[in-house]
């Protein structure tokens, strides 16, 4: 599963290399997939103001794969090559891929046929110069998620991205894990440099010019799946008990955690640090909440606005289930138990600040929004 912030947001430091040392060979090309989304568009605004600071020789040259041939005009204003296609464009991918020294694939964690092309692509490019594309992928804490949970408990495994033992047994059926083996693999073979980010419940509504330009997606996250539900049964619900535990991280934030491995991985003088394929697996969390919790904060702030009639929660009956929830796969999941600490990211220099009190604010603030605008932002 991938909310608003407070005017007084506070930003996460991050320790990563200076941007007066050089990161990338002059003119190595960046491809960024997902530029439109909701994480991925907060993670290119970051990494266009880190690459902004370098000398204007040294600055890597910047594609993207969009869709939609307007947000590629105004991606093109942004000193961005966009290039208008779709992810099922198995050759095109494979193309770009093998132009690329750093592939930032933040789009469609479950598209095996679209990973493999990637992959294709930059097996391409090292037979033909010995070097090894740099993947940062964006998978998902769905791949460590109990989902036979349905809300009933949250006393599933807790699991530990330092513990290559624990990793290894997460099982191949699991969400995402299906395009995370085949990048582990090609991490094996020796032709890419994998970094796996497994982010848990994302939130914060994303504040970036990409979105002022309507290039990117500001909100896109498990609240916009119980919200709505909530506002149309004019009360809080829960699917089994609620008791599930979800991790938390905010928008921002895990963008952080992006540019932290970017930088520390494109960097000669720390690339040591960021290990990769097996242990290039990052989980992104500050913090944890039931789910329960998060729907008590919408009860309530229904009630307070007039829209409810008490500030209770009560569980989703079954034809509710099927109304709020026509994909089975969502309701599982938002019940689902996982939790994951993120102690490999804070090992190269994570500093996240914004935990569960804020995300528990921003859920009010998406409620709200809700209520007045019908959307989350």
């Amino acid at each position: 599963m991938h909310g608003s912030l407070p005017a007084s947001r506070m930003h996460c430091h991050v320790s990563a290399p200076s941007s007066a040392t050089p990161t990338m060979a002059d003119g190595e090309t960046i491809l960024f997939i997902g530029a439109t989304g909701y994480i991925g568009g907060t993670v290119l605004h970051k990494l266009l103001g880190h690459t902004a600071a370098q000398p204007e020789d040294s600055r890597p040259r910047f594609v993207a794969l969009v869709r939609d041939a307007e947000k590629a005009e105004k991606l093109k204003a942004l000193g961005i090559e966009a290039v208008v296609g779709d992810t099922a464009d198995v050759a095109l991918l494979e193309g770009l891929a093998s132009e690329a020294a750093v592939v930032f694939s933040m789009a469609e964690s479950d598209n095996v046929a679209s990973a493999k092309a990637l992959l294709s692509g930059c097996k391409m490019r090292f037979e033909k110069t010995g070097k090894e594309t740099i993947l940062i992928h964006t998978s998902g804490a769905g791949a460590i998620a109990d989902m036979a949970c349905l809300g009933a408990h949250s006393d599933s495994l807790t699991w530990d991205d330092l513990d290559l033992g624990q990793l290894s047994t997460i099982r191949a059926t699991q969400l995402h894990r299906p395009v995370d083996l085949h990048i582990l693999a090609a991490d094996e073979a020796g032709y890419i440099k994998s970094y796996i980010v497994l982010p848990t419940t994302v939130w914060g509504i994303a504040s970036t010019p990409l979105v002022e330009a309507g290039i990117q997606r500001a909100h896109n996250t498990l609240l916009t799946h119980i919200v709505p539900p909530a506002l149309a049964r004019r009360q809080g619900g829960v699917i089994g008990e609620g008791k599930n535990v979800w991790g938390n991280v905010e928008v921002h934030e895990l963008a952080d955690l992006f540019l932290l491995i970017y930088t520390t991985a494109t960097d000669p003088t720390f690339s040591s640090q960021a290990g990769h394929g097996q242990s290039g697996m990052y989980f992104a969390e500050n913090g944890s909440n039931e789910l329960r919790q998060v729907s008590d904060v919408i009860s309530r702030t229904l009630f307070e606005a007039g829209h409810a009639a008490n500030a209770e929660t009560t569980t989703f009956g079954a034809e509710e289930m099927k109304e709020s929830f026509p994909f089975a796969i969502v309701a599982t999941l938002i019940a689902s138990d996982a939790k994951c600490s993120a102690r490999r990211a804070r090992a190269l220099g994570w500093t996240p600040r914004l935990s569960t009190k804020e995300f528990l604010e921003n859920v009010k603030v998406v409620t709200r929004n809700y209520l007045e605008l019908g959307r989350a932002a």
